[in-house]
């Protein structure tokens, strides 16, 4: 399940990343060199980038490659490690919890505002914390399984490459 969905994932973020990489050169072009800007082309390209970042974090949390500092975790036992590891999991997924209810409710608020140049929904552009923010949820406790399990690694200093 979850090679389906990280597939799916690294290729949504390679098209966001290619798609606005063009966007914002047609953008330039059509600005600078003809002297005539296409507005869409701003609206669409920060649309692609809330979903790149949003979701690129989800790739972070999947292979545990997001920054920390574990100056004093690396000279606690590997048993307190291992139980600071899983209260630092519990409280990550809790504020993404807060994170998926608050964009859902941003996300209904603004889905009657719409981009003034494309003419669809705001919604769009905030709907991407909650997708992101579920599906770093699921990756955090699908490490958390695969650890208690012992196929995985987890806590400070034993990062997962996917």
């Amino acid at each position: 399940m979850s090679i389906v969905i990280d597939r799916i994932v690294n290729w949504a973020l390679a098209a966001c990343l290619g798609v606005m990489t063009c966007i914002v050169f047609v953008s330039v072009v059509f600005r600078y060199v003809l002297n005539s800007p296409l507005a869409w082309t701003e609206e669409l390209a920060s649309l692609l980038f809330a979903w790149l970042t949003f979701v690129g974090a989800y790739v972070g949390i999947r292979s545990r490659s997001h920054i920390s500092i574990d100056t004093l975790v690396v000279f606690l036992p590997d048993g307190a490690r291992r139980a600071l590891s899983r209260l630092v999991d519990v409280g990550v997924l809790l504020l993404l919890v807060v994170f998926a209810w608050q964009g859902f409710r941003l996300t209904l608020t603004t889905w009657d505002l719409e981009f003034p140049a494309m003419e669809i929904s705001r919604g769009y552009l905030y709907a991407s914390l909650p997708v992101a923010a579920c599906l770093m949820a699921l990756a955090l406790i699908h490490g958390r399984w695969q650890a208690w399990r012992g196929r995985g690694a987890s806590g400070p200093g034993k990062e997962r490459r996917a």
